[in-house]
């Protein structure tokens, strides 16, 4: 929440100077100077905001030119505290300049500052003590109400706060006047398209005058590529009645891709096209008389700036910080493993700030120029599902899209765009050699699992147990409203595998287990399939069916103790059963290879095998298949009431 302050009384003293360098009005004075208004001051938990309009007096040459000092600050009135300038916009920082285009034209900028104490209650805002500048004294604000951070937090979970954990709101630039968003842009994009060829003449005309302006021109079109700062640019479009004779009720219109500002200029005037008259030439007229003079040289003070949430993170100091206090289970640096017009090849931070997720934007974006180091990207909303999170995603323009999914496993995140875009972001660090400690974590994961004997009995991977406080069963007999508590038994770290036990009062049995474990390995071209609980959060508890076939008896990399099968898996699938088309075990699902489509990995039971002829007391296994010979429908039926969600607590 955002806190717009009355302002009771201030005195606005400016240093500015003509185009000749004169210095007007430099002492301080009692009498009122007209101006130099403050609009409004913002104060949040994080910076506070003034706003500005300034209008360039009559006494001015031509205009004249004005700046900001870099050495501005607030100060209280009483204490004499003071609170420093963080940054200015839509006004350059002297030596630059700003420079007018005629006397009476108006400037709107605000300046930031370090944040106030709800108690401050009267300020001084100083430019210069010295000089004088953009002073104002005795500005008395109000105190009724309290400032909110700009972020919410509805998780009562709390984590230590580190130095760079503070979120600090920059608001987007106010609108310009059309002569300053002129002086803002380079780039003017031509957006519509002529509907018939009577209409070209138009267009080509509004092509050649936008050029006459000082415009680099550009149709927008399937292979247009936008600048490095979104900013920089405007879409322009005309839009007339047109009856072959003449165009007429023509309109110009100008529309800022940052923040939807428009401005739209138009005539009354008609251009004639009839069969002995010039349309272009008579259009181009009608846009003389609607803008008569050259755009001001291009002024990066004069762009507008859109809003952002900037921390002070950076990957090496966030680097330092997690080697030195640790991170928890999903908190590192990822990067997408892809890259795309629409799916820049982002690296992020996840980073726990006051119990909430956040994805913080480290690099990779197209449109670098509004994009910085530190920012945050999305933030992480939980679901019912541990681990799975509705994500606020920040857009290029930074608008906010809620409807984005992303799922966490061991070592990566897949996030799903709301037009099903699937994209996999990678673990970068803390990496698995790091041996960064991880801190305690109330996160949880799932993963999926299968019984091998009614006493309770279960097979599932070591990655989806290992650290686990605690470890639930979900699904037993086909009831997922009921979860049993369950321990390891015993674990083979090199093959990934985990065996665990039921170990509740309420747990009975899990009833005949209807399939064998084959210990001999099945032969490349094998039909295979695959059940288990993946993406829960967007896919729900019902278990999954993916088939395919055995497309090599290695593994990654060639690795002999995993095949290479087509059957899709998905986070969730880890621990998860491989049938062959008899609906005997021929192995255990533990991963997939994320740059290749169809290439997952299980784990072959002969490991399992060997794991279970180590326990001290190993259960008895199934020697009848109870489900071979049936169709694949049926042998589903049986065998999904064997294939257990696992939900773990670290």
């Amino acid at each position: 929440m955002t806190r717009t302050v009355k302002i009771i009384f201030g005195l606005c003293l400016l240093l500015a100077q003509t185009s000749f360098g004169q210095i007007i009005n430099p002492s301080f004075s009692s009498r009122e100077v007209t101006y130099c208004d403050i609009v409004k001051i913002e104060r949040t938990s994080y910076n506070t905001t003034v706003y500005f309009k300034y209008t360039a007096p009559s006494t001015y040459v031509n205009g004249g030119w004005v700046c900001a000092g870099g050495d501005f600050f607030i100060r209280d009135t009483y204490s004499k505290t003071k609170y420093k300038l963080i940054k200015a916009n839509n006004i350059p920082i002297c030596p630059a300049q700003h420079n007018f285009q005629y006397k009476g034209q108006s400037l709107e900028f605000n300046i930031v500052f370090e944040a106030l104490p709800n108690s401050t209650s009267k300020i001084d805002i100083i430019e210069d003590e010295i000089k004088g500048g953009f002073n104002f004294f005795g500005v008395v604000l109000s105190t009724s109400s309290n400032a909110s951070p700009p972020t919410s937090n509805n998780n009562t979970t709390t984590t230590k706060n580190a130095p760079c954990d503070n979120i600090a709101y920059t608001p987007a630039s106010s609108r310009p006047s059309f002569e300053n968003m002129l002086a803002g842009v380079k780039y003017a994009v031509i957006v519509g398209k002529p509907k018939i060829n009577g209409h070209v003449p138009a267009f080509n005309a509004l092509y050649e005058y936008l050029q006459a302006m000082g415009f680099q021109v550009e149709y927008m079109s399937d292979d247009y590529t936008q600048p490095k700062h979104l900013c920089d640019e405007i879409w322009v479009d005309i839009g007339f009645e047109y009856d072959l004779e003449k165009f007429y009720n023509i309109k110009w219109l100008f529309i800022s891709p940052c923040e939807g500002y428009k401005w739209e200029l138009s005539s009354s005037k008609i251009a004639r096209a009839g069969l002995y008259s010039d349309p272009k030439s008579n259009f181009y007229n009608v846009l003389r008389e609607l803008h008569q003079y050259q755009k001001p040289s291009f002024n990066s003070y004069n762009r507008i700036e859109l809003q952002k949430h900037q921390t002070c993170w950076t990957e090496s100091t966030l680097k330092s910080y997690i080697q030195t206090n640790g991170c928890d289970k999903i908190e590192g640096i990822y990067e997408n493993t892809g890259s795309s017009e629409k799916a820049p090849k982002y690296k992020v931070a996840v980073r726990k700030i006051n119990g909430t997720y956040y994805l913080i934007y480290l690099s990779g974006a197209h449109n670098t120029g509004n994009w910085t180091e530190g920012e945050i990207k999305a933030t992480l909303e939980p679901t019912a599902t541990p681990l799975f999170f509705k994500a606020k995603w920040v857009m290029a323009n930074k608008s906010e899209n809620s409807n984005y999914y992303i799922t966490f496993e061991q070592g990566i995140f897949n996030m799903l765009s709301d037009d099903n875009e699937k994209q996999l972001y990678i673990k970068m660090f803390p990496s698995s050699t790091d041996n960064i400690a991880n801190s305690p974590s109330e996160g949880a994961s799932s993963g999926t699992g299968y019984a091998i004997s009614s006493n309770g009995y279960i097979v599932t991977n070591h990655h989806v147990t290992n650290g686990s406080n605690s470890i639930k069963v979900r699904g037993v007999n086909g009831d997922f409203s009921k979860t049993y508590n369950a321990k390891v038994i015993i674990e083979d770290k090199n093959n990934d595998l985990s065996i665990i036990k039921i170990d509740d009062p309420k747990f009975t049995t899990l009833g005949t287990i209807p399939y064998i474990i084959a210990n001999r390995a099945s032969d490349v071209g094998s039909s295979v399939f695959v059940l288990g609980y993946p993406l829960r959060a967007t896919m729900g508890d019902e278990v999954k069916l993916t088939n395919g076939i055995i497309s090599s008896k290695s593994g990654f990399q060639g690795d002999v103790t995993s095949y290479q099968i087509t059957a899709p898996v998905q986070p969730g699938n880890s621990g998860g059963p491989l049938f062959d088309d008899k609906g005997n075990i021929i192995g255990i699902i533990n991963a997939k290879h994320i740059g290749a489509e169809n290439a997952s990995y299980a784990i072959k039971a002969s490991y399992l095998m060997n794991l279970i002829d180590l326990m001290p007391t190993p259960p008895k296994l199934q020697t009848i298949s109870t489900v071979s010979g049936k169709p694949l429908t049926e042998q589903v039926k049986i065998l999904k009431k064997f294939t257990y969600i696992i939900e773990i607590n670290q």
